[in-house]
């Protein structure tokens, strides 16, 4: 029976998951507001904003060390939607419940990924994707800032949506583009196939293999030495 051997965390993979344990070092304060109703603290704007910073110590770690790899990228981009969510979630009791939209955004697409399994294929790197992508947790860090206004708190994420959700929609309709090109390309194949499985018959069954055929019934059987057939 084959055995998988246990994958050994690389040090880009250790950075990522002490800016997991900081992440969920957020949770506690984050959760906890939405049953006090008042501010998380300075604490968790602390502790989010070293877990951001750390981001970009992980892949650099990992180019270093020649380490890079898809189940590192994978975790990387795991831990950085976790954060954007405790952030999000910490958010709602300075600016509104509507700053669930930005963590919860990226759980949606990946839940349509389960009927629509071609939305986890990769796509080309994208500058205006990743700037998109920093400036969430940035935008929520900033309206956690203690002593900010209510006006001021709510500019940052208010800007940061809409820019969410132009990226994560762009992205979506170019992979839905890819599905059809590929699937039309598949059908092309698969017509051809048929076309070619359906002339096969006709050319055999022409006139001028009919002719083949007589001719070689006409002729008699040819004998063996000893006279057999």
């Amino acid at each position: 029976m084959d055995t998988i051997a246990p994958r050994r965390p690389t040090p880009a993979d250790r950075v990522t998951l002490f800016r997991a344990a900081l992440t969920a070092c957020c949770a506690v304060p984050a959760v906890a507001s939405l049953f006090t109703g008042g501010h998380p603290g300075p604490v968790l704007v602390l502790l989010g904003a070293l877990a951001f910073l750390l981001d970009a110590v992980d892949g650099a770690v990992a180019r270093r060390t020649g380490t890079a790899s898809e189940a590192g990228a994978r975790f990387d981009a795991a831990t950085d939607a976790a954060l954007v969510l405790v952030l999000s979630v910490a958010t709602v009791t300075v600016v509104g419940p509507w700053t669930l939209a930005i963590g919860a955004l990226y759980y949606v697409v990946a839940a349509a990924a389960i009927a629509r399994p071609h939305l986890r294929r990769p796509l080309p790197p994208s500058i205006t994707r990743k700037l998109i992508g920093a400036l969430q947790p940035v935008a929520l860090l900033v309206a956690l800032l203690p002593g900010l206004p209510a006006a001021a708190a709510a500019a940052a994420p208010a800007v940061a949506l809409p820019l969410l959700v132009f990226s994560f929609g762009r992205d979506v309709v170019a992979l839905e583009r890819l599905n059809r090109t590929a699937a039309g390309a598949d059908r092309r194949g698969s017509s051809f196939s048929t076309r070619t499985f359906v002339v096969a018959p006709s050319i055999s069954g022409s006139p001028a293999n009919s002719r083949v055929r007589n001719e070689y019934a006409r002729r008699p059987p040819e004998t063996d030495h000893d006279g057999g057939t």
